[in-house]
This record gives structure tokens, C-alpha cells and sequence, in this order.
């Protein structure tokens, strides 16, 4: 039973250092401590949601993956035969750049 006195009374001496040393009241404190743990846990919630659409986003990209894929070996392909049918000519007109050189 003395050791809780003691931990009572120890535990009330620093707080009264602690509000003491920043001149605020018990119920600033109080007051302060009830909007830092508002805000916190506003800014949790805001968290969460925010990680929420960024799943909800990623798992909608990730459906899109087969299209886009596709979409690019298309373009791929279609690249490679224009190039098939430009490398001829790119290879004349190097062939006259470098006879001017």
C-alpha cells in the first residue's frame, strides 16, 4: 500500500513540474491533450481511407494489366513492320550520307 502512496505522489510531483514549467493549467492540459488525440486520430482515419483508394486503385490497374499488355505488343508489332518496311530507304540514305562525308 505504501508503494502506490508513493507511485501516487511521485507520479502527481512531476505533473505538477511538468504544468508548472510551461504555465498551463490542469485543464489546459487537459483541453490540449483532447486535441492532440483528435487530431491524431483524424489523421489515422484520413490514413486509412487514403490507403483504402490507393488498394482499390491498385487492384483496378492490376486488372488492366492483360489490355495494356496487350495494347503494347500490338504497338510493338506495328513498330517492327514499320521499321522492315523504312530500313530499306534509312539504309540508301546512309549509303548517300556517307559518300557525302
Amino acid at each position: 500500500m505504501k508503494t502506490v502512496f508513493k507511485i501516487v505522489g511521485a507520479t502527481a510531483v512531476v505533473a505538477g513540474v511538468y504544468l508548472y514549467s510551461r504555465k498551463e493549467t490542469p485543464q489546459e492540459f487537459v483541453e490540449q491533450a483532447k486535441s492532440t488525440f483528435n487530431d491524431r486520430k483524424q489523421k489515422a482515419a484520413d490514413w486509412k481511407a487514403a490507403y483504402d483508394d490507393f488498394k482499390k486503385l491498385m487492384n483496378a490497374f492490376t486488372a488492366q494489366m492483360p489490355a495494356l499488355e496487350k495494347t503494347i505488343n500490338d504497338i510493338s508489332r506495328d513498330v517492327d513492320k514499320a521499321m522492315f518496311k523504312i530500313q530499306p530507304r534509312l539504309d540508301e540514305i546512309n549509303k548517300y550520307t556517307d559518300k557525302l562525308k
